[in-house]
């Protein structure tokens, strides 16, 4: 038996920059009419993603802040009670990269040390949030309840920026340029936590051979796209900034929810009749 998996990015690909779905519509309605997980796989919280799953009626696991952490849904069936996870709702938490807190005291000790020109997540309020993501305050305040990564806009210059990379690498962190933010992160990537979620599936449908396919539009989805079966490439509207060297390529035929409404009907049609 074959099925497919379809892992996105948000921003930029289901969502629009009003942060809907509402294009995509025809395309998730077919997913769930032929029970195929959606695992959404972004840089947001899981406090962020819950509410957006909960829209979508899906209870596939869920990738939070960029591979950092992936959570599973009681219901799912696919943990075990023993599984010693942390809990958050009825979600069970595996945190795959380092802390925030451990993050955060490295990055924040060498902006004190050499003056770094850089502001976060961390250093702002619940307003500020909003002014510099767009996100409603809801939004906003659980986009602040982050365990393994931290967004960052940088302020200085590019030769700093690299000085600043380096010096987190010694650390064990590094820095993934998304839409809008430098994120900064350990080794754990999106591609992770989606060998995660389809490890998960295996094991629980050994019989079944799954067909990935990853959607994404930024180069923190690079990782990701590049270990699945199919990518398919979201466009900006001055065409693709991302060049993925996956098996099979597909380039959206435009930008965000609307080409990944097309793309994805246009993959279920061709793998499913």
């Amino acid at each position: 038996m074959k099925r497919m998996m379809v892992v996105t990015d948000l921003d930029g690909s289901l969502l629009d920059e009003r942060y809907s779905w509402d294009a995509a519509l025809p395309a998730l309605q077919r997913l769930q009419e032929l029970k195929m997980p959606l695992v959404l796989n972004s840089s947001k919280t899981l406090s962020e993603m819950r509410e957006l799953v909960n829209c979508l009626g899906t209870i596939a696991p869920i990738v939070a802040e960029n591979g950092g952490l992936i959570a599973v849904h009681e219901d799912a069936g696919l943990l075990s009670q023993e599984d010693a996870l942390v809990r958050s709702g009825r979600y069970l938490i595996e945190v795959n990269g380092l802390s925030r807190d451990v993050i955060l005291a490295q990055a924040h000790a060498l902006r004190a040390k050499f003056d770094y020109n850089f502001s976060g997540f961390a250093d702002w309020s619940t307003d500020q949030v909003c002014e510099h993501t767009g996100l409603s305050r809801p939004m906003a305040e659980r986009s602040l309840e982050r365990h393994a990564t931290e967004p960052i806009l940088w302020d200085d210059t590019t030769e700093r920026l690299a000085e600043f990379t380096a010096a987190l690498a010694t650390e064990g962190i590094r820095i993934l340029r998304g839409g809008r933010f430098l994120h900064l992160m350990g080794i754990a990537d999106k591609a992770d936590g989606m060998r995660a979620a389809l490890d998960l599936y295996k094991k629980q449908q050994p019989g079944t051979e799954w067909l990935v396919v990853s959607v994404g539009d930024s180069a923190n989805d690079l990782a990701m796209l590049e270990a699945a079966d199919i990518a398919v490439v979201i466009p900006h509207e001055d065409g693709p900034h991302i060049q993925p060297d996956a098996a099979q390529v597909i380039h959206a035929p435009a930008p965000s929810t609307v080409g990944w409404n097309e793309a994805i009907l246009t993959i279920i049609k061709d793998a499913c009749g």
